[in-house]
């Protein structure tokens, strides 16, 4: 046991260090290296890789020069396609590192709106590393003695990190996120700060004076936009920062926290900003947003809004609404903060008839002719690591969910009129292409069949014609340009409708197919515009404040339903449509097409040439997920030309020996008895990867002349994971016999552990298996007979073989103040045999069961009870006081059996039973802080506990009577500190009620409840 609390402290080193998610182990990884990046990609990836080559040396150039600092080794970018969200992520510790998602970013995120997805996402990734990797003055001298370190697992280390790591690392997210944006937007043609949709979100926000304080984007807020404000108004702040104090304010502010300690930000901003704070400059900023919203919410103002009707509004995001086929009802998914995301239907008046559950999506869904069912997408992982999207259909009779495909990579499904096929949105390597699937197969298992070819561009929003006998959709390609384009099924043809230099978003037709509704931003604001398939012809149907998504006309063509926007989020609202208030569009933005002859009307087929930057005529290739085969892992890529300074050094294979080298060192400082002092250093390496990661630690002991050390290797390049430790380590044992008397000993092992996870997106299993040789040997004086006052102890080797299974599937939301569903299961079995080299024969069972279920209150919402029962036997030779299994003393994370109401570890036995069973409600949500100050205040919540446990032996056994119960109540706090880390400080008040109890007053520190 004492060999596992050591794996635990450098496992939790070297999870930091192997910073990458394990990828598909199918993946087979090339490399092209530029003169400042390495950029690393798997099959299928040629194309992304070079493009992203040939982009790479330009935004260095740039971003180098705005942030002043040019770093001194490459940095390292991981192109991988696992995962049907965009999504980057950029690391400076120990090494420079950006991992990108390869698939275009959805036109519903607030990443929707590019010129040119890689670019943007590459140079938000890149301008992380510029602004937060730069050293001076101090730190640069630590740099050059320690490198980039990261921290073991103990108070020093963990200063030491504090003192010698980059110290940009600990500024506020908002000052990372909105440093990014700001620079993505500046060096993009487009970037989110140049968006409709951050637009939109800074117009609502001030027409309803929902506007955050510097201390919400400081912590972490909960309700819309959420985990969005950093980025947000991060930007907004550093846009008025560089148009108040200079285009070059960046680069300084970047050098100027690079030279001051953590937590020490106002300095440098009052250098910068005539000696105001990031306070005081962000209060000058909202008011300049104030100013400049409100003179746009008054040019809008002056012609009469579209009246818009409130449906439904009970959550957060309601999106992607759609009529029944008769006009009855109302299907809609509905995410919320306080609970899981529903697909909700009501009646038409906005009444819910009836809700079920769905996973991570996209949020689109489709009727089945017949209004029995609703087809959707949700994302699942598949083969173990990826995150793709499916179809599912779910029985509104029978209340039921049926999966109809695996691995498919689909996104906004429709089914066809007839109810014999669907359109989908393919995705795959970076690309995204039109697929129709059958519904009516055997098995009732659709194959997707490719409509279009395009290559890493953008393709939403199809839907089925009301004959079903032709597709419209939108393609977005990387020039910023937006074609409605029309597919049709009978003459196998594809064919622009228009094109447009801004958003253009969810067409849908008419259900008399003479005009496709859909929304775009040419004013400025996302509004309701109809294409007339007649005249050719573009028309504004709505003119509103805020903003909305998604139209959905209904079948007798009286209204249409939005996903209207609030500065809370988006509701479902519906509008009169009524031809005679429409405006013709005129000017750059008018459609330049030709009117469709009248036979085209009902289904748009009359075949017209394609665009040049798509092809017309169906993919010859099918559209599949990542595939298992490997191929070349060095193909050639096609370096992009968009960039003159972009050159192709070399390319190859993959090789983790450059990335796997040791990046930093800290020293430690440790003790190995009472008056013993050790002295060491340690570090930690991994690939870029995450195939081979490491942590070792040695050290030298003067008082006693001995070293120490430890080592823990772990392979993920195949399936299962391979983890190999040793070490040779003191160990303490404090109050060891709770006679007052603290027990030092040297614990020396090696142990193979293979395990396997078993993922799925909401619950996790993990089956382990290993071998682990252990010796035992005494570094406190004993007395001649081998005792420590009086008392055995033992040495000697405790060799065994393991293995368990862990079970979780436990739910917390964003309000909840505990896990709010769900259960964890751990089994452990270890057994200690003289025929494995062991000096004793034993057999050690544990167990922990944990049950979290939600109360179906009203007020407040999210009470839990919580149910933990736990327990263990050690069947065999007679434990030692260091073997037998330990109660009482609150919870923590090396109280295994914690018991609250008696002394801490004041029971022992081979035998151990306890359970627990608390009551846990929220008392109020501060979210606040203090201005800048790296402390957030999220939530104040309490619990109600009652603990019961019995330990027991050979000599003892086990009786009711002697159960000992304590009972009490938890004060806690879910707080930030540091801007990044989040914990939750208690203090408690328990009784013992049994033989041994007493009033306690104590505090502890939950990291996950």
């Amino acid at each position: 046991m004492k060999s596992l609390c050591l794996a635990v402290v450098a496992l939790l080193c070297l999870v930091s260090v192997s910073h990458a998610a394990k990828f598909d182990t199918s993946f087979r990884y090339s490399t092209v290296e530029t003169r400042h990046f390495s950029i690393h990609y798997h099959q299928g990836l040629e194309g992304v890789a070079g493009r992203a080559a040939g982009m790479a040396e330009d935004i260095y150039d740039k971003l180098t020069r705005e942030f002043q600092w040019r770093p001194a080794e490459k940095t390292q970018v991981v192109l991988i396609d696992d995962s049907d969200f965009t999504n980057g992520l950029a690391i400076t510790i120990p090494y420079n590192t950006i991992y990108l998602q390869v698939v275009p970013p959805g036109v519903s995120s607030t990443l929707g709106e590019y010129d040119d997805w890689l670019r943007t996402l590459f140079t938000h990734e890149f301008a992380h590393i510029v602004s937060a990797d730069p050293a001076r003055g101090y730190s640069k001298v630590t740099r050059t003695i320690f490198g980039k370190p990261l921290p073991w697992m103990d108070p020093i280390s963990v200063v030491l990190f504090l003192v010698t790591a980059p110290p940009n690392t600990f500024l506020p997210r908002w000052w990372h996120e909105g440093m990014a944006t700001w620079a993505e937007t500046k060096y993009t043609g487009q970037g989110r700060g140049k968006s409709s949709y951050y637009d939109m979100i800074f117009r609502s926000a001030v027409a309803e004076d929902n506007l955050p304080t510097v201390d919400q984007i400081n912590g972490d807020v909960p309700d819309w936009p959420s985990g969005h404000l950093p980025y947000i108004y991060g930007y907004r702040l550093q846009r008025y920062i560089a148009d108040t104090y200079g285009n070059d304010v960046a680069g300084r502010l970047a050098l100027g926290h690079a030279g001051r300690f953590p937590y020490t930000i106002s300095s440098p901003a009052k250098e910068n900003f005539q000696g105001k704070s990031y306070r005081e400059v962000y209060r000058d900023m909202i008011a300049s947003l104030r100013d400049e919203q409100s003179a746009r919410i008054a040019l809008l103002s002056r012609q009469p809004f579209t009246p818009l009707t409130t449906v439904y509004d009970q959550g957060e995001n309601l999106a992607s609404p759609r009529f029944s086929p008769d006009g009855i009802r109302i299907a809609f998914t509905r995410r919320d903060p306080r609970d899981h995301t529903t697909v909700v239907v009501t009646d038409a008046s906005g009444r819910k008839v009836t809700e079920f559950r769905r996973q991570l999506s996209d949020g689109s869904l489709s009727w089945s002719p017949d209004g029995r069912s609703i087809y959707f997408t949700q994302a699942e992982v598949t083969r173990g690591f990826d995150l793709y999207q499916d179809l599912y259909v779910h029985d509104l009779e029978r209340d039921c969910t049926r999966r109809l495909t695996k691995g498919e990579r689909l996104g906004e499904v429709q089914a066809a009129p007839d109810g014999k096929s669907f359109v989908a949105v393919a995705s795959s390597r970076g690309s995204q292409n039109l697929v129709l699937l059958g519904a009516d197969l055997p098995g009732g298992n659709p194959v997707p069949v490719p409509l279009t070819s395009y290559s890493e561009e953008r393709v939403s929003g199809p839907r089925f014609s009301p004959d079903g006998r032709a597709i419209c959709y939108v393609l977005t390609d990387n020039a910023g340009s937006s074609t409605l384009r029309i597919y049709d099924l009978v003459q196998k043809t594809d064919r622009p409708l228009f094109t447009v230099g801004n958003t253009l978003a969810y067409p849908a037709w008419a259900a008399d197919a003479s005009v496709i509704y859909y929304v775009s931003d040419e004013t400025g604001v996302f509004n309701v515009f109809a294409y007339d398939l007649r005249d050719g012809k573009s028309y504004q149907v709505s003119h509103l404040l805020t903003g909305a998504l998604q139209p959905e006309p209904a079948p007798d063509g009286s209204r249409l339903l939005l996903a209207s926007y609030t500065s809370r989020g988006f509701k479902i609202a519906q509008m009169r449509i009524d031809r005679s208030e429409w405006r013709e569009q005129r000017g750059p933005s008018l459609p330049q097409t030709r009117a469709l002859p009248a036979a085209t009307l009902q289904a748009a087929t009359a075949p017209a040439a394609p665009a040049a930057s798509a092809p017309a005529a169906p993919a010859v290739s099918a559209v599949s997920p990542a595939p298992t085969a490997a191929v070349s892992s060095a193909l050639p890529v096609q370096v992009s030309q968009n960039s003159q300074s972009s050159q192709v050094l070399s390319s190859a294979s993959y090789t983790p020996l450059p990335t796997l080298l040791p990046r930093f060192w800290l020293p430690r400082l440790y003790a190995d008895g009472p008056e013993g002092t050790v002295v060491g250093a340690f570090t930690a390496g991994a690939d870029v990867l995450g195939y081979h990661s490491y942590a070792v630690s040695a050290a030298y002991s003067n008082e006693r002349k001995r070293g120490y050390y430890t080592l823990l290797y772990n392979n993920d390049s195949f399936y299962p994971t391979l983890t190999l430790q040793a070490h040779a380590e003191p160990f303490l044992y404090a109050d060891l016999y709770q006679n007052g008397n603290d027990y030092w000993e040297l614990n020396r092992g090696v142990s193979v552990q293979a395990s396997i996870p078993i993922n799925r997106l909401e619950s996790h299993y993990r089956l382990l298996a290993g071998y682990e040789i252990v010796d035992q040997k005494a570094l406190s004086t004993l007395s001649p007979d081998g005792t420590l006052y009086g008392v055995p102890v033992f040495q000697g080797r405790r060799d065994n073989v393991f293995a368990g299974i862990d079970f979780d599937d436990v739910l917390k939301y964003p309000y909840s103040v505990s896990s709010e569903e769900g259960r964890r299961i751990s089994l452990l079995y270890r057994y200690y045999a003289r025929d494995l080299g062991s000096d004793i024969n034993l057999s050690e069972y544990s167990a922990t069961y944990e049950e979290y279920l939600r109360l179906p209150l009203a007020s407040p919402r999210h009470q839990v009870l919580y149910l933990r029962l736990s327990g263990a036997l050690a069947d065999g030779d007679l434990q030692y006081g260091q073997e037998a299994f330990q109660m009482g003393g609150p919870p923590s994370d090396l109280n295994k059996f914690p018991l609250r109401g008696y002394p801490v570890r004041s029971m022992a036995g081979k035998y151990i039973a306890t359970g627990t069973l608390e009551y846990r409600a929220p008392i109020m949500y501060p979210l606040r802080g203090f201005g800048t100050v790296p402390a957030f205040a999220e939530k104040l919540h309490g619990a109600l506990f009652v603990d019961a446990g019995q330990v027991w032996d050979d000599r003892r056994s086990f009786h009711g009577d002697e159960t000992r119960i304590g009972a009490g109540f938890e004060l806690r706090a879910d707080v930030t500190l540091g801007y990044w880390v989040k914990v939750t400080p208690a203090l408690g008040y328990a009784h013992g009620f049994n033989k041994g109890g007493e009033d306690q007053i104590y505090f502890t520190l939950y990291l996950g409840l």
